[in-house]
Parts: C-alpha cells; sequence; structure tokens
C-alpha cells in the first residue's frame, strides 16, 4: 500500500467524516472494485456510481448503443481514423456524464478510466486495487460458472485489452502505481481494512473539496458537456477540436473544413446550459481547401 502523503495522526477514524471528495477505484478484472465501493458507500454515505450506470445513462441521453459505449472503454481503437473518430465521440460522452455525476461530489466511481477522465481535479483520491490471480480466478469461476482454465485466459484478454486502451489513448499502462494516490493489494489487506484507510485519507487536506478545487471540477464537467454536444450533432462529430471553460466562459480551439461547421459549433456550444460565452478560435484547414480546389 502507498498513500500519497498528508499530515494527521493515525490511520484510524471512528468518526464519520461531513468532508466531501470523489473517490475512483481503478481495478483488473474480478479485483474486488466493486465490494469496496458498495463498503465505502456505506461507510461514508457517499453515492456509488459504477461503469454500467455511466454507459446506461450516456447510451439514453446521446442514443448510442450500450454496447459501442463499452467498447470505447475497454477496447484500444481501430487504426482507422473514421473508427478513432467515432471513439472519441463515445468516450466524450461518457466523460460529460461521469463529469456530471462527479459534480455534485461526495461521489465513488468504480469502473475504467474514471482518474483518466476527472484528470486535473485535485479532491479526487484516486485508489487502485490489485488482487492475485488465484483470487481473481476463484470470483470468475464462481459468477460465470466456467472452468479455471477458461477463467484465467478471460481474465488475461480483458486486462491486454486494457493495457492498449490506455497506452494508445494516454500513452501510459494503466496499472503504474504513480498514477494513482494510494494502492492496495487483496493479497494482503481485506476489504474493512481497505475501506478504513480511504475513509481516513478522504479527510486529509489534499483530498477536501474547496472552492477552488469544485471550480475545477465545475469547468470540467461544462468543457465536458459542450465537447459531447459538438460531438453529438451530425454536422461537428468529426471535428478535431480542444473545449476548455472558465466559469461559463467556453474556448473551443481546432482546425475544419468549412465555415459552415465552425457556425455550427458556435451555435451548439452555445445552446449548452451554462454557457455564458463562446470564444470560438476555429480556424479553416487549408489542406482540405487544398484538396478540394
Amino acid at each position: 500500500m502507498s498513500l500519497r502523503p498528508a499530515e494527521g495522526g493515525p490511520p484510524v477514524q471512528q468518526q464519520r467524516s461531513g468532508s466531501m471528495s470523489i473517490i475512483t477505484i481503478s481495478r483488473g478484472t474480478f479485483s474486488g472494485g466493486m465490494m469496496l465501493a458498495d463498503e465505502l458507500s456505506t461507510r461514508l454515505g457517499y453515492r456509488c456510481v459504477g461503469r454500467e450506470q455511466v454507459v446506461k445513462t450516456a447510451s439514453e441521453k446521446y442514443g448510442v448503443s450500450e454496447e459501442k459505449l463499452r467498447t470505447a472503454i475497454l477496447k484500444r481503437p481501430s487504426a482507422f481514423k473514421r473508427f478513432t473518430y467515432e471513439r472519441e465521440q463515445y468516450l466524450a460522452y461518457i466523460q460529460a456524464v461521469l463529469c456530471e455525476h462527479a459534480k455534485a461530489d461526495k461521489m465513488i466511481y468504480h469502473g475504467n478510466a474514471g482518474h483518466f477522465l476527472l484528470k486535473g481535479v485535485p479532491h479526487v483520491l484516486r485508489v487502485r486495487i490489485i488482487a492475485p490471480m488465484e483470487l481473481r480466478t476463484k470470483f470468475v469461476m464462481e459468477r460465470q460458472q466456467i472452468l479455471e482454465h477458461d477463467a484465467v485466459k478471460h481474465i488475461e484478454k480483458i486486462d491486454k485489452e486494457r493495457i492498449k486502451w490506455t497506452k494508445f489513448l494516454y500513452g501510459v499502462d494503466w496499472r503504474s502505481p504513480e498514477l494513482y494516490d494510494i494502492v492496495f493489494n487483496l493479497e494482503t489487506e481485506n476489504i474493512h481494512f481497505i475501506s478504513t484507510m480511504i475513509e481516513y485519507a478522504v479527510q486529509q487536506e489534499p483530498f477536501k473539496t474547496t472552492p477552488q478545487s469544485q471550480k475545477i471540477m465545475d469547468d470540467l464537467a461544462l468543457s465536458s458537456v459542450v465537447r459531447a454536444a459538438i460531438a453529438s450533432n451530425p454536422d461537428t462529430r468529426d471535428v478535431d477540436i480542444t473545449v476548455r471553460a472558465n466559469d461559463g466562459v467556453v474556448r473551443i480551439i481546432g482546425k475544419v473544413k468549412t465555415d459552415e461547421i465552425i457556425e455550427m459549433i458556435q451555435r451548439t456550444a452555445e445552446s449548452v446550459p451554462g454557457v455564458k460565452e463562446v470564444k470560438n478560435e476555429v480556424v479553416l484547414n487549408y489542406r482540405y481547401q487544398h484538396i478540394e480546389t
């Protein structure tokens, strides 16, 4: 186990704290992440949000099948540009939904990429759970009623896909401990002990929500919703843009094929609730104009 340094007494807390934080739990397949999330939800009184809940909400809101959204956060994108654009759209939808949940604070997210999708928010405690293959295999065998050999193959396949996914999108190995604030091993530490340590951690100053950190969260939520709105518009879904927000002022940067697309991006962004002003810095990509002429 490793924990980012924090001031205070021993890692034991008997009384429930009123502190507010966001906890993301990253784990391998069948590594106890859901059990830990449920335990923490009961202990802290935080809302528990899972990957499937986010996928279901995004599917309903943006009209994309749940299977396509799952693929977007589980498998490495295709080498073909069209499918890469689709993957970026689906990730935009997932991030927008997750950020809307996280904006309300006191949330536990267990699922893929939570620490990536909420990157830069100071009051996010990034937890990683690891478990020995023997324990994970046992979980899979019991849940899916399959043989040990098949369970191991299933786990290894999913693990490899996740490694490829994060390498492709973020250039990192999601298993790397430096991506997390705290890492636990279920081989030596049980769920009760882990939840006790996390309860202590979220009460420390680095992980408490402040007005400044909440502003960062709100800005990220707004920019992600604007990006998702642009991605869901058939006329702008394939654009390569960056969206940033600051107190309701949204800045959009990128290059597109036509002036009409620039105008459509402007109108779409302005239609998003919470947007006060749009600074549209999207320009024409003259490479496309040269090809067309």
